[in-house]
């Protein structure tokens, strides 16, 4: 059927489905951008409660909380965000792939200088070459905070009672 296509035809068909990849991959950042922020701000939120309580935790209610948190944490960060990250991945070596037949990495093809329209970088996009560190990015962010939430945790104690936490540390400083 294809060897029946006109090439004007086949570049719209290629243009057709670059333009569903570059969609796709629009969506799937929006989404793992979405998730960052949500839980960084759930894990901020419920830090700051945690340091501003007057409740001080037992250690079951430590060790009940932290593998909570652990287990929230495994499930985004490995499933859902691992997801999205292979589904990107996988978009991103398709537009590629796409990208090259219609000759955007050739020198030449559309103009008559020595350079591609796209950089040659770009057609490792989705491979482990490419340059791509949105996700770790991300992920790394999500570290941090789920290491803060887990720090206010263990730091529960007596110190932090009443909410005098700042006054303590205040006054420890200014009257050592």
């Amino acid at each position: 059927m294809h060897k029946n296509l006109s090439d004007d035809k086949k570049v719209e068909i290629l243009m057709d489905a670059l333009k569903e990849r570059y969609e796709s991959m629009h969506k799937i950042r929006e989404r793992v951008q979405n998730t960052g922020v949500w839980v960084l701000g759930f894990v901020f939120a419920i830090g700051s409660w945690i340091i501003q309580t007057e409740d001080v935790f037992s250690c079951t209610k430590k060790f009940l909380f932290v593998g909570a948190i652990v287990i929230a944490f495994a499930i985004v960060r490995f499933r859902y965000l691992g997801d999205l990250n292979r589904g990107f991945k996988g978009q991103q070596r398709t537009a590629a792939k796409l990208e090259k037949t219609l000759g955007l990495f050739t020198p030449g093809v559309f103009d008559s200088t020595d350079q591609s329209i796209y950089p040659s970088s770009w057609e490792k996009a989705g491979t482990e070459e490419g340059e791509g560190k949105f996700f770790t990015t991300t992920y790394m962010l999500i570290y941090f905070g789920v290491a803060f939430l887990l720090i206010a945790i263990f730091l529960n104690s007596q110190s932090f009672e009443h909410g005098h936490f700042m006054q303590r540390g205040l006054e420890f400083y200014l009257y050592r």
